[in-house]
């Protein structure tokens, strides 16, 4: 896959995982300074694409605050977990240790779905 259609498919995705949202930190509410994070890393090529890979996190969530995705990162999936429940987390993560390539055709369809999600 190009740089520049990942880079597209990145941005459809973080906009469609804040759509779900509601424009709000899924952890606290806030609705300014919202990132979309990957509950499993974007190199997972399976899930990166897939919103629910995502959650929509304020700064203080995603990143700066001790309860954060990436300082407590144990703590957070515990709480994902309990949000969404295990069999979510466990299919969800037994989809990111699979091996995907993407060809033109699933690319567009990625895309596709992404863009009827906005």
């Amino acid at each position: 896959m190009k740089k520049k259609t990942k880079n597209n498919l990145d941005k459809l995705w973080s906009e469609a995982v804040k759509v779900k949202a509601k424009y709000k930190c899924e952890f606290c509410g806030k609705v300014k300074g919202l990132n979309s994070h990957h509950i499993f890393s974007r190199s997972n090529m399976c899930v990166r694409f897939d919103i629910e890979n995502g959650v929509c996190l304020c700064v203080s969530h995603h990143v700066f605050g001790n309860m954060s995705a990436h300082k407590s990162p144990l703590e957070f999936a515990e709480w994902l977990k309990g949000k969404r429940g295990k069999k979510w987390y466990n299919n969800l993560r037994k989809r990111a240790s699979e091996i995907c390539k993407f060809t033109k055709k699933d690319e567009e369809e990625i895309k596709r779905k992404l863009e009827k999600l906005l």
